[in-house]
């Protein structure tokens, strides 16, 4: 059995900052501040009843049709669509209600974003292959090489310099001490 909804909970909680007695108030009270605290620790044994549904929706943040589908999840062990990712699905119970001819538009935007993700992947992937051929050619590097490097490439790199581990040229020198630890941003 699932725990999305207390998960949600936790989540709204932890994240963004919403406490109990917040969403005691989104939901009209339907619900009390202790209801609320059961349901983060997983401690309510009972679904909560359909007509609550749109209380508990304002107080979630998210479409009744998502409430529904938590409870059938956390309470009944049904989940409405196994292949859609837990992230998604708050926005999949949104995009039902958008018009048609808004849809080529979203997805033009979901595409891109699709692309933009891809991209960064890419690049990491080309980006790490770098630093270990970098870190196998024969003397030490040089600027031209860190210049092709990302920060946290370019942290490692520094670390590894003043473990002893590597060598760079004189002049890469300077880039190197201008960028920040990794706890330094």
């Amino acid at each position: 059995m699932g725990t999305v909804f207390s998960e949600r909970v936790a989540r709204l909680n932890a994240k963004a900052g919403k406490t109990y007695q917040e969403m005691a108030s989104d939901c009209d009270f339907k619900r009390s501040v202790t209801w609320w605290n059961k349901v983060r620790w997983n401690e309510i044994e009972d679904p909560p009843k359909p007509s609550l549904y749109p209380y508990l929706a304002r107080a979630l943040e998210v479409p009744v049709r998502r409430v529904a589908e938590m409870v059938a999840e956390q309470w009944c062990g049904v989940r409405p669509d196994d292949t859609v990712p837990e992230h998604l699905r708050s926005l999949l119970a949104v995009l039902r209600d958008v018009r048609e001819e808004d849809v080529s538009v979203i997805h033009q935007m979901a595409r891109a974003m699709c692309e933009k993700r891809g991209a960064e992947v890419e690049v990491e992937r080309i980006s790490a292959r770098l630093l270990t051929a970098f870190g196998e050619t024969e003397g030490p590097y040089t600027l031209e090489q860190l210049e092709w490097l990302k920060l946290p490439e370019l942290q490692a790199v520094k670390m590894d310099v003043g473990m002893g581990r590597a060598e760079v040229e004189e002049d890469a020198y300077a880039l190197l001490d201008s960028i920040p630890g990794p706890g330094d941003e």
